[in-house]
Order: C-alpha cells, then structure tokens, then sequence
C-alpha cells in the first residue's frame, strides 16, 4: 500500500514538480529517502505542527528534529543537508560563470547565497583582480550575535590574493540587513586599511530579514567608499 502511494506521489512530483505540492506533501515526498517502508504522512505533519513551516523544519538543528517523534538520525541528516546542498549549487553556479564586480546583480546574489541557512554570524571577503573577477574568498565563522574579523589576516589574505579590489560582506542571523554603529566604524577602518595597501574596498553588504543591504548604495552610508 505504502509503495503504491509513494510512487503515486513521485509521479505527481514528475507531472508537475512542486508547484501543486503543500509543504506537507513535499515534507512527505523528501521523508521517502531516509524512512524506508512507513508511511510518513504523520511524521510531515508533526515537522509542520512543531516548525510551522517548510523553511522553518529546514533550517531546526539535528537535535530538535530527532527529539521528534519518527525522526531518526538518517531524516535529522537529509533534512538539515538540504540547505547546504542549495547554498552549494548556488554559490557554484554563480562562481562557475564567473563572478564580476560591476555585475551588482549577481554579487548581490552570490552574498545572499553564501548566507543561506547559517545561524551563525559570518564575515566574508571577496577579492577581485584588475579585470574586476572574483578570484578568491575568505571566511570567518563567529558566534550567533557576533564575529570577530581579523584586519591583519584578511588584508595578508588579500594581498596574497592579488586583489586590487575587495568587497566585505557579513550576515545578521536574527536581525534586519541594516548597519549597526559597529558596522559603520569597521567599515570605516577597512577602507582605510586597504586603501593603505592599495586596495580598493568597493562596498560592505549585510544580509539578513528581509534580503540584502549594499552600504555603498544606501545614501546615508555610500560617503563611506
């Protein structure tokens, strides 16, 4: 019975992908591939009931979603998977293609991509050749509230890079893609620290509730660059 079904499900899936699909539905449909043989209409439910939202089982942590009844090690690992396989292909597809300065569009999305499902606060650096291409980028991990970037190792890294521009860019996990005074004052001291190593900084994007915020097109901040 539960095969029939399931392949009834795959078959809807392949007639018309997710469009006509609920989050129960797909939540049901991605529980096939780690609960073998049980129906996981209930376990869907449960997810929505305690998450409330597709978004919201994606992004739980391994141990709320194994505290969940039916949810197992295997479900706990092929659901909080699922983000970083997206954050993969995108930042892979964009990079790829290549990545150029004056493309804002593309940028901008390559900073939210990078971004994707990350709890913790993170400040990046990307840096650009003399053509303005992408050739390499730097990460820094932080707490949940905070991160910490060094100047001295990412200027070295960015010299070692050949960079002759640079754009840094850091996530707000609980908050709004807007600026903080610390924001603004570490901006402040980036320009000046590239610019004394013949870098340009080019611009400081956050992202956060709501998208991405490019300092440099933001008139209140843009004197900054």
């Amino acid at each position: 019975m539960h095969e029939n079904h399931r392949a009834r499900v795959r078959e809807r899936y392949f007639a018309g992908g997710l469009e006509n699909m609920d989050d129960r539905a797909v939540l049901e449909m991605l529980l096939f591939y780690c609960i073998p043989r049980k129906d996981t209409n209930p376990a869907a439910q449960l997810l929505l009931d305690t998450f409330g939202s597709l978004s919201g089982v994606l992004e739980a942590s391994p141990d709320d979603l194994r505290s969940l009844k039916g949810i197992g090690d295997n479900a706990a690992a092929f659901l909080t998977m699922l983000p970083q396989v997206c954050k993969r292909y995108m930042t892979g597809t964009l990079t790829e293609k290549s990545l150029w300065l004056d493309d804002f569009e593309a940028v901008s999305q390559f900073v939210a991509s990078s971004f994707l499902a990350e709890k913790n606060e993170i400040f990046m650096l990307l840096c650009f050749d003399s053509t303005g291409r992408l050739t390499n980028t730097s990460e820094t991990r932080g707490e949940k509230g905070s991160v910490t970037p060094d100047f001295d190792s990412l200027l070295d890294f960015a010299r070692r890079s050949r960079a002759k521009t640079v754009i840094i860019a850091h996530n707000h996990p609980d908050g709004v893609a807007s600026p903080s005074k610390d924001d603004v004052s570490s901006t402040e001291e980036f320009v000046k620290a590239f610019a004394q190593n013949g870098i340009t900084l080019a611009d400081h994007f956050i992202a956060g509730a709501g998208g991405v915020l490019s300092m440099r097109s933001t008139e209140r901040f843009s004197s900054l660059f």
